[in-house]
């Protein structure tokens, strides 16, 4: 509908005019309450008022005289210079036609300039198993990834492992120290639960505990999850390659020859409005260091890097960016998304998510208690920037309180009644028979689709999706508790509808990751 607009007020300025417009400029947008009366309006007559030194009323009314009568809308002007469209019913309904008749909804929102993207998401350091507050990162990278693919880009999924440092040589010590007491003489705040105790019974035979049979092993527990919820990726990326590379060392060498280092209290450091370590007085290089000559890489390599971090990191994204602008690179191509934190509760009950005391609930057990669709679903339903509640005891219920059941089971009614009105293809139908409060309904949320689809998928924001499918599964319930669909006449212009609104469900539902299951 946006796109048809768009179309007349081009063509009415080009008339206006005598001269090609850009496209572009137009915008269309969704009436709001400002608005009241119109479904879409325009400001483009403000937008060129300036330029055109015509005052926008003015402009506006000329613009108005050129626009064609149509069976599209309607058009008027409203102070101080904007352009309504009031769509017709018999073309609002229409958007029934179109959505049965369409071979991929989510077509708007392809490029036809691909990029190499790569995303860094979860990167939990290997010192255990992820527990539930990582499930935020690991859900809303894996969707973000799909919807740059889906976009038309080519998108390498990494995870960053940090197996250099000393939180690897704490999980070290803490294994030993189950192994054999006396290496945790003296040592503080050792990494707790059952985990440990699993990873030392199973070293302790050994004559040396290997570094990097561990590391393999808590990375088969980090995968556990993750392969359960169908998150693949394509790269793992070690953090010692780069020191077995002597990256670091290179790349501390080139900020050294271009001046961009500084030397103070014996260690060398980053020379920036907030100078920053990155070798230590003793000589030991920063996890700053390793993260610059890793990240050095990436942007060398893609046309853009998408790392997402957890909000606790946002000290850390003005030093990655002076490190970049130092090293020479465009920081337009780095995009850092933090995520702000998830809660999760059974009822009034936090649940606790302390890796180093070992009182955590892992990711699996979560996966395995609500499911892979409530996984999907609960971590997608806010924006990044917002903190994330949501209850368990809720996830797991069957009923309205529950989004992705209410949800999944308006798909399941919907196949029931399809399936019970018999080839209902067959039939003629007159969609402008479509009038009452509640099928309007159906029909502005269906008509806002292609605009959450723009949103949710080009925008990176995917809760736009999980509130709108909440949204267009009220309408149909409230809907079909007020409207009797398979009657001894039966009006196949509804059928359609609901026809429209599963296969908008359904779409939406497998672009989240979810299932749309025909029976419940």
């Amino acid at each position: 509908m946006k796109n048809n607009l768009k179309k007349i007020i081009t063509k009415a300025l080009k008339k206006s005019f005598e001269k090609e417009i850009d496209e572009r400029v137009v915008e269309i947008q969704k009436t709001t309450t400002k608005h009241v009366g119109s479904d879409y309006f325009t400001n483009i007559a403000m937008k060129l008022a300036k330029q055109l030194k015509i005052n926008p009323m003015e402009l506006a009314e000329k613009i108005l005289s050129k626009i064609e009568k149509s069976d599209v809308c309607e058009c008027s002007v409203a102070k101080p210079g904007y352009i309504n469209f009031i769509i017709k019913n018999a073309q609002k309904n229409n958007i029934v036609k179109e959505i049965l008749g369409s071979n991929d909804l989510l077509k708007s929102c392809k490029t036809d300039k691909s990029k190499k993207i790569n995303v860094e998401f979860i990167s939990a350091n290997p010192t255990g198993p992820l527990h539930v507050g990582h499930g935020r990162g690991a859900i809303y990278g894996n969707i973000i990834a799909k919807f740059l693919k889906i976009q038309g880009h080519n998108v390498t999924k990494e995870y960053y492992v940090n197996d250099h440092g000393n939180q690897i040589e704490k999980l070290m010590i803490s294994i030993n120290a189950k192994i054999d007491s006396k290496y945790g003489e003296g040592q503080e705040d050792l990494y707790q639960g059952k985990y440990i105790e699993s990873l030392a019974s199973k070293f302790k035979t050994d004559n040396y505990v290997d570094k990097r049979k561990v590391i393999k092993s808590v990375i088969g527990l980090i995968e556990t999850p993750l392969v359960n919820l169908n998150i693949k990726f394509d790269n793992w990326f070690y953090e010692t390659s780069l020191f077995d590379d002597n990256l670091v060392n290179k790349l501390i060498n080139r900020l050294e020859e271009s001046g961009h280092t500084i030397k103070k209290e014996g260690a060398l450091m980053l020379k920036a409005d907030e100078p920053r370590v990155l070798i230590k007085s003793n000589k030991e290089y920063t996890y700053f260091a390793s993260d610059l000559a890793y990240h050095d890489l990436k942007m060398k390599e893609y046309d853009m890097v998408i790392n997402i971090w957890g909000a606790d990191h946002h000290g850390y994204v003005p030093r990655m960016i002076a490190g970049l602008k130092a090293l020479g690179h465009n920081i337009d191509k780095l995009d850092i998304h933090l995520m702000q934190f998830a809660n999760l509760f059974r009822g009034k009950e936090k649940v606790s998510m302390s890796t180093r005391k070992g009182e955590f609930v892992e990711l699996e057990t979560l996966r395995e208690e609500i499911g892979n669709d409530a996984m999907n679903f609960f971590y997608l339903t806010k924006n990044k920037d917002q903190h994330l509640d949501f209850d368990l005891n809720i996830a797991i219920t069957e009923n309205k309180n529950n989004p992705v059941y209410y949800i999944q089971y308006a798909h399941a009614r919907i196949e029931k009644i399809l399936h019970d009105a018999k080839d209902y293809k067959s039939h003629d139908y007159n969609l402008e028979s479509l009038d009452n409060d509640l099928e309007k309904n159906i029909i502005s949320t269906l008509l806002n689709f292609n605009d959450v689809c723009e949103k949710t998928i080009i925008n990176l924001q995917p809760h736009m999706m999980t509130h709108y499918l909440q949204k267009l599964a009220q309408d149909f319930h409230s809907y079909y508790a007020n409207v009797k669909m398979l009657t001894d006449e039966i009006n196949y212009s509804r059928i359609y509808m609901i026809a429209a609104v599963q296969k908008v469900l359904k779409c939406g539902l497998e672009l989240l990751n979810i299932n749309a299951p025909k029976e419940m």
